[in-house]
């Protein structure tokens, strides 16, 4: 598989449409093609460290299936013979979940939704990537398994929770990855792994058999290396293919927070990108977040009080099985009121409306998807880190909203992403926006 195996760069990354494209003008086969993702993850096992179990055997029986349906000309879909990264928190038959707890062990009986809309399409699993612990989390740290690595910038934390995933995707392991994102869990290790990470609408794929954190604001999202791969994707296992709505004004608003303070390199950063998209044909204006929406207080609540109730059997019986910082947010959560967790559900709802009457004018709202500089594995566990990692990515995750980090120009500050979101249901036009403003500054 020369294409591939011989590439100068070990860790080079292939998008989905290059390995489609691949496979259909025989270039290499599936086969050759998870042999070689297989060898890749060999050669990182101590250094990436992304995968938690890899499906050697199973992977190239799906793989050899694919290549038969080739030569019969009975291809699945456009990703029949691509291989996917799947978080370690959702269900595959037969196969063991942990979420990244030790006090989590369960074999599941049956593939979840997208692990079946998955396998129907003809994608092949590679095997689970690591995680911050009960996807509770946003650093990527973890004190049971060593956590993953950030492949491309050393030192700094590969981002939570769904790390290895953007690991995988990093460093060449995998072309896309699975990663379930609650408050910023797939933009955030994106934006620290400079990957692309989308986090589509609530609800447009199902999590069904995903081990939730917080059920009315988990989603199911993707790490990639470039927008198109997530559109293929997303095209296919969104149920129906997401239809374009015929926007495409070429307008940005800077969302602007007077309650949060950004780092000066990032403020810049942004600035310079945005200045940069102007001088291509894109009006961009500024809109101010709604008064009085204590965005980090209102998510708290609703996630902490889900949160403890999705684990307290576990906390109750065997709290020692807990990392201390998941254990002292389940125990937070225990001490949040039906009647505070209600009355946050209620200011979600008013604050929605007033966040879909400021985005309506535009293809998207842009923001820093973290606005800080990416913290080190020495201080990236601290509070006051992992707060504001998830300062800018809670919000659409409060609102349904489709949102995906792009990676931000390399130099200084390095690394840090581009965030664009929408109104719930925009997937496709957000998407396309995010497709021309990657081609825009690459130009």
């Amino acid at each position: 598989m020369k294409t591939l195996s011989n590439s100068p760069d070990p860790s080079a990354r292939h998008t989905v449409r290059e390995l489609r494209d691949g496979l259909a003008g025989r270039q290499y086969s599936a086969v050759e093609l998870v042999e070689h993702c297989l060898r890749e993850i060999d050669a990182t096992t101590d250094t990436v460290r992304a995968f938690v179990e890899v499906f050697r055997s199973d992977a190239l029986r799906q793989a050899a299936a694919s290549d038969e349906r080739r030569r019969a000309g009975r291809l699945l879909s456009p990703i029949d013979g691509i291989p996917f990264a799947v978080k370690d928190i959702i269900g595959i038959r037969g196969q063991r979940m942990s979420a990244g707890s030790r006090a989590v062990d369960i074999v599941s009986a049956s593939d979840a939704q997208i692990i079946s809309q998955l396998r129907a399409a003809g994608g092949i699993i590679l095997g689970t990537t690591r995680m911050h612990e009960l996807a509770f989390g946003a650093s990527g740290l973890n004190d049971f398994d060593g956590g993953a690595r950030n492949p491309h910038f050393p030192g700094i934390i590969p981002g939570g929770s769904s790390s290895g995933s953007a690991a995988a995707v990093a460093a060449g392991l995998s072309p896309i990855a699975f990663g379930s994102d609650t408050g910023g869990s797939v933009r955030t290790p994106a934006s620290l792994c400079g990957v692309v990470g989308f986090k589509p609408s609530y609800g447009l794929l199902p999590t069904d058999g995903v081990h939730p954190t917080a059920p009315t604001l988990d989603h199911l999202g993707f790490l990639a290396t470039s927008v198109e791969d997530l559109r293929i994707v997303m095209n296919v296992l969104a149920g129906t293919p997401l239809e374009q709505d015929g926007r495409a004004g070429r307008r940005l608003a800077l969302f602007y927070d007077p309650d949060l303070t950004v780092d000066p390199a990032i403020a810049t950063a942004l600035g310079l990108t945005l200045d940069a998209l102007s001088d291509r044909g894109w009006h961009v204006e500024s809109v101010t977040a709604p008064i009085g929406f204590d965005v980090m207080d209102v998510s708290t609540t609703i996630l902490f009080y889900e949160a403890y109730r999705v684990n307290r059997e576990r906390l109750e019986t065997a709290p020692e099985l807990l990392g201390t910082d998941v254990r002292e947010r389940l125990e937070h959560g225990a001490h949040i009121t039906r009647e505070r967790y209600e009355q946050a559900l209620g200011e979600v709802e008013r604050a929605s409306k007033e966040m879909s009457a400021l985005a309506e004018p535009f293809d998207a709202l842009v923001n820093a998807t973290i606005p800080i500089l990416g913290p080190t594995v020495e201080h990236g566990a601290q509070p006051e880190v992992t707060s504001m990692l998830m300062r800018n990515t809670r919000l659409q995750n409060l609102m349904g909203a489709p949102a995906i980090s792009l990676p931000g120009a390399q130099g200084d500050p390095t690394p840090w992403g581009i965030q664009l979101f929408s109104i719930r249901g925009r997937d496709a036009a957000l998407l396309a926006c995010a497709a021309t403003v990657t081609a825009d500054l690459a130009a």
